[in-house]
């Protein structure tokens, strides 16, 4: 079964809400699309590792669910496991991948696919790629933004070099929760696809998300509606 919409997901649940620059504080966040609302969730667990989840209630058509577990050490994230539910219509998909990183193995599920794959250094999960963009964009000093930036990431049975593209100038973006302006990012696809995918970073809101565009085979746009911080 084809999976629609994968990499809105990716981009949208890990997006929970930055806290001051030395660290990540737990918040809960909603954003509004044209295809349901969803709720997402940063969480620190009690054994010092943070868990993001999404839920995304299209109704009759679309329910997923979504999470990842992660250790933050220093500015690299380390992935332990995913997970992943959705149902369109009647089709369901089910995927999960488990890092392994004493043993250095990946562990993965995608439907009724499963294997094994070798893990190397800083290999992010299907949805901590682009939280790990936001926290190296943290980094930057104003005006030495690089015009690209990529990744290695897990994604679907196979890992990938995920490229994104950077506007070096910001654009002003109207959202549910305000007008901010934002840095808009571009993810790279191979030349001849009609695949795109932008979102846009706002640096009042430390670098959070505050709206994706998607196309693939439908358009998605997704917009920032509301969030608080937890504890």
């Amino acid at each position: 079964m084809k999976r629609k919409y994968p990499l809105i997901v990716a981009l949208i649940f890990c997006h929970g809400f930055l806290g001051a620059a030395e660290t990540i504080k737990p918040s809960k966040a909603t954003l509004e699309s044209n295809v349901g609302e969803m709720e997402v969730e940063m969480k620190l667990l009690d054994d010092g590792s943070w868990k993001l989840t999404s839920l995304l209630d299209g109704g009759s058509i679309v329910r997923r669910e979504e999470s990842e577990i992660f250790q933050l050490i220093g500015n690299q994230i380390h992935p332990i496991n995913y997970r992943f539910n959705q149902r369109i219509l009647f089709r369901k998909y089910k995927a999960s991948a488990d890092f392994d990183w004493e043993n250095k193995e990946l562990v993965y599920v995608e439907n009724k696919d499963s294997g094994k794959l070798k893990l190397t250094s800083n290999i992010l999960g299907p949805s901590s790629a682009s939280l790990q963009l936001r926290l190296d964009f943290r980094e930057f000093n104003e005006g030495e933004i690089p015009n690209d930036i990529s990744y290695t990431v897990y994604w679907k049975g196979t890992i990938k070099n995920r490229i994104y593209d950077i506007s070096d100038k910001k654009e002003s973006i109207e959202t549910p929760l305000g007008t901010y302006e934002a840095y808009k990012v571009s993810r790279r696809f191979e030349e001849g696809s009609t695949r795109s995918q932008i979102f846009w970073l706002a640096p009042d809101l430390d670098y959070s998300v505050i709206k994706i565009y998607d196309m693939n085979d439908r358009e998605v746009e997704i917009k920032i509606k509301n969030f608080e911080e937890i504890g």
